[in-house]
């Protein structure tokens, strides 16, 4: 972070900032889709709640058609009456001239009666009811007959069920000029139960398919000045039922739209159209009470009422807006891992170069101190001397060991040449060559190669892996310490191994010790030292190899290294 100021900073909020953007720009558009959608379907649910009224009221228009004009209209129920002036039952016609279809006479007698209020006697003409029904005219009729409903249309009907099956008690009250009801006219009916054909009739000739809906026809008298616009119409119809031509050739019929259901006060079905329905949430509903207590339900089809709404109700689909937050999600993600990387890089460059100014410091030093001493010939005799003279020799190694070492991690890509390697000569040498520093710190190395093992690599690479990690071993373990090399044949692999009684490697750390310039516990100036490069440059050497290093912990304490490599195939290293 010191190294690029704010610009982590400015990069990190900017990227935040997009976030936040898109996720309000997504909120914004779900609730904008929700209120539409929300609008588009009151406005279709509106129209099936108009849709009913429709019905209704043609259904009580038919039915007052039936009733005050042709059934009852001898005795005039509109008109106040007097008590003493009420017209006799057998004013009602034999058979009501109401066009019913309930069956043949002599299966269908129909009975008449007058039912005087308060007294309740009854007055019958024709045939007599069962006594269910009887009862149910002297118990219930004179209460529908107060109803606010009956009271408004001055007729009624009421559904009964007969042992003989459902059928109609058609009933007409007399109030006189105070609104006092004296009497009620009725008859036996089928209306609304087996003759449903005003049901049908409403839901037939009934228009109430608005003029937005393509292929709908309003058929109407035009005067001959109005011909060239109505040719103007003609063509625009013919351009909107094209666009549907492929789903209704024919335009959008009502039988297509919607569904008509009425049912009894009972929530019975009594009429349904077209046959048995779809099932909607698009639905609207309105009473009938003077008819039996009936209900008309509409429903309108799902998969058209999306043209009753300009532009249609939208689709429950995932906004567009959700994928740009998606886009910027990932971009912010993608962009805060580049920036950790890149600080992650600044922190490694610092801490390299730290590293890297340490080990060439000590040795420079030393270097610096055991010349200066031979210059001024403070050595009192040979042997000081030539002890300076190593020292000199040993750091001057470790400088050039040092230098190879980030030479090597800074190649992009180690190439080497495979050839059969003796490894137990290759491991003999490296001990050789690692034991003044291994007698300087009072530690011990221990050959095990038992037989000759011939794997295929550089000999120059095994060598550098060994001294790599002999010299982690020897900065990390304990004075006076044994380490262990072992080599052996097991089956197509040789295993070259190294084991020392160092602390160990904690777990969470086993996997970051082969990454560039880690280091465990390391610090700057603490006595290990070290670039954290020796172990990132012997993964590298293996991989070029194509052979596994392998780090684990011993049970009696320490680490031990493991190198595989494949075995050569003619066992000869000439």
């Amino acid at each position: 972070m010191r190294a690029y100021g704010a610009r982590p900073l400015l990069l990190g909020g900017a990227l935040l900032g997009i976030v936040v953007v898109s996720a309000l720009a997504v909120r914004e558009s779900m609730r904008n889709a929700r209120e539409r959608k929300a609008a588009a379907e009151g406005t279709v649910r509106d129209y099936a709640m108009f849709a009913s009224y429709l019905y209704t009221t043609r259904a009580y228009l038919l039915a007052r058609d039936r009733a005050l004009f042709q059934a009852y209209q001898a005795i005039h129920p509109s008109e106040p009456w007097i008590a003493g002036q009420l017209p006799p039952v057998t004013a009602l016609a034999a058979v009501p001239d109401t066009t019913e279809r309930c069956g043949p006479s002599e299966k269908w007698p129909i009975y008449r009666f007058r039912l005087d209020v308060p007294a309740r006697t009854i007055a019958y003409a024709g045939s007599r009811p069962v006594p269910e029904i009887e009862t149910i005219i002297r118990d219930s009729i004179p209460k529908l007959a107060n109803a606010k409903w009956v009271r408004a249309a001055r007729f009624g009907y009421l559904f009964v069920d007969p042992p003989g099956g459902r059928e109609t008690v058609a009933y007409a009250p007399a109030y006189d000029s105070a609104g006092t009801l004296l009497a009620v006219y009725g008859y036996r009916s089928c209306y609304g139960v087996r003759d449903t054909m005003d049901y049908n009739t409403i839901y037939t000739v009934v228009k109430v398919l608005p003029p937005m809906v393509p292929g709908y026809v309003e058929q109407t008298g035009r005067s001959p000045d109005s011909a060239h616009r109505a040719a103007e119409m003609n063509a625009e119809r013919v351009d909107a039922e094209k666009m549907i031509a492929r789903k209704w050739p024919a335009g959008v019929p009502a039988d297509s739209l919607l569904t008509l259901t009425v049912s009894d006060a009972q929530h019975r079905r009594i009429y349904q159209a077209p046959g048995a329905g779809e099932t909607s949430r698009f639905y609207g509903v309105a009473p009938l009470g003077f008819i039996g207590g009936t209900t008309f339900w509409v429903a309108l089809r799902p998969d058209v009422a999306r043209f009753l709404v300009a532009g249609g109700i939208p689709d429950s689909r995932v906004p567009a807006s959700l994928l740009l937050l998606a886009g910027s999600i990932i971009l912010a993600i993608a962009g805060f891992a580049s920036l950790r990387s890149e600080v992650r890089l600044v922190h490694s460059r610092e801490r390299f170069l730290a590293n890297v100014s340490h080990e060439l410091r000590t040795p420079l030093q030393q270097i610096l101190m055991f010349v200066q001493l031979l210059r001024l010939g403070r050595m009192r005799n040979g042997p000081d001397a030539e002890r300076s003279l190593e020292i000199v020799e040993r750091e001057t190694h470790r400088l050039i060991a040092l230098s190879n070492s980030v030479m090597t991690a800074a190649k992009p890509e180690v190439q080497l040449r495979s050839a059969p390697v003796d490894v137990g000569s290759v491991a003999q040498t490296a001990a050789d060559f690692f034991t003044p520093m291994a007698e300087a710190r009072k530690m011990q190395i221990v050959l095990d190669v038992p037989e000759k093992a011939v794997a295929r690599g550089d000999p120059g690479a095994i060598r550098q892996i060994l001294i790599n990690v002999l010299d982690n071993a020897a900065k990390y373990g304990p004075i006076g310490q044994t380490i262990g090399i072992g080599v052996r044949n097991e089956g197509s692999m040789v295993r070259l191994w190294v084991d020392d009684s160092g602390p160990g490697i904690p777990g969470s750390h086993r996997e970051h010790v082969w990454q560039p310039f880690f280091r465990v516990g390391g610090t700057v100036d603490d006595s290990t030292g070290g670039a954290g490069l020796g172990l990132a440059i012997v993964r590298d050497l293996a991989a070029a190899m194509d052979a596994d290093a392998d780090l684990a912990p011993r049970p009696s304490g320490g680490t031990r290294f493991t190198l595989s490599l494949h075995r050569s195939q003619n066992g000869s290293s000439t």
